[in-house]
């Protein structure tokens, strides 16, 4: 005979570790990994051996899951969670934390920009010297190996 989970009062299906990844939209897995990492409070394990958790469990994942779609990593979102019954507290920790998420990812930008712009400068000089057979992203790399077209394409 298979051991089945409890029910509650109600006549619901508990919410053993199944549903509430199902409930929540993500692996068994990824809900014991935020318990480990501290993330999910781990419900007490009762004497039938089924852990059921409550309600609050599904928001923390879907917070979770809200705060890596946004750019969060799981110890900043668990550092935001630290407040979460702080009231005024909460909403003026994740309002800095967004600004601060907002002025990393602008810096992010402006890096990618220069990167394009270097890009941009060393597919031109190559479509441009690719005629005399010197490899000019080569030479930007170091002066003393510029090798040509042709040993290039011979390694091949």
């Amino acid at each position: 005979m298979t051991k089945r989970p409890p029910t509650d009062d109600s006549c619901r299906t508990p919410r053993t570790i199944g549903r509430l990844a199902r409930e929540a939209g993500v692996s068994v897995e990824a809900v014991r990994f935020y318990e480990r990492r501290g993330l999910l409070r781990q419900p007490k394990t009762p004497v039938n051996g089924w852990r059921v958790y409550d309600d609050s469990a599904v928001w923390v994942i879907r917070y979770i899951k809200m705060g890596r779609q946004l750019g969060f990593t799981l110890a900043e979102v668990k550092r935001l969670m630290a407040n979460v019954n702080g009231g005024r507290r909460f909403c003026v920790s994740v309002q800095r934390a967004y600004q601060d998420k907002i002025q990393l990812i602008g810096r992010k930008i402006d890096q990618l920009r220069a990167a394009r712009r270097e890009l941009k400068k060393a597919l031109s000089a190559c479509v441009l010297r690719s005629t005399t057979g010197d490899c000019p992203i080569a030479q930007r790399c170091s002066p003393q190996f510029i090798l040509p077209v042709e040993r290039l394409s011979a390694r091949r």
